[in-house]
């Protein structure tokens, strides 16, 4: 028959070492407890690694359209820049009121229409739309006042591609360069 310690004390399972630890006497299921630890803690891990690769991929969408519709925007650009460089002022100018949109309409210059459409295989919601502003025209010092002035021109570019549902307005990049032009002044 076994008998029992009258006055048993509650820290029976644990040993003092030499060094002042505490030690237990009696090590069963902690292999259990720190196996589910570790696990738990790499499940933690794993959910965090997870989280991280979702945002770096929306990040990486956002910069990839960013450059996409900036470059949209540069091409636009250069279709202004092309306009002024090829057509005259008289093609362009009805008159010289300040701070006017000149952008030349698609029948006289057909690469100037507002939101050309871009053919691309993956994307079909992506718009440039390149725009003239003339902004005022003056003499040139060191040219004849009488035969040439200075036409001041405003090209802009913008680059336009739509998001997906649910992810709020179109992207949207507008690149603008000032230009100065110096031309011939005839009667008109």
């Amino acid at each position: 028959m076994k008998t029992q310690k009258k006055n048993a004390d509650p820290h029976d399972n644990v040993i003092r070492s030499t060094a002042g630890r505490l030690v237990l006497k009696n090590e069963q299921g902690m292999a259990m407890v720190l196996t589910i630890s570790a696990v738990a803690l790499l499940s933690l891990l794993g959910v965090w690694l997870v989280m991280q690769s979702g945002a770096t991929h929306r990040i990486t969408q956002s910069v990839e359209r960013r450059e996409g519709t900036f470059n949209l925007a540069e091409g636009a650009l250069q279709l202004s820049w092309h306009c002024l460089q090829t057509e005259s002022n008289e093609k362009i100018l009805k008159d010289l009121k300040k701070n006017q949109d000149v952008t030349p309409p698609a029948s006289l210059v057909p690469y100037m229409q507002s939101d050309q459409k871009v053919d691309n295989q993956t994307k079909d919601s992506r718009t440039l739309t390149p725009r003239l502003f003339f902004l005022d025209s003056q003499t040139v010092a060191g040219w004849d006042m009488n035969k040439f002035r200075g036409y001041y021109y405003l090209a802009q570019g913008l680059g336009l591609e739509n998001l997906p549902d649910k992810k709020g307005g179109p992207a949207r990049s507008e690149v603008v360069m000032f230009v100065q032009k110096v031309g011939q002044v005839r009667s008109r």
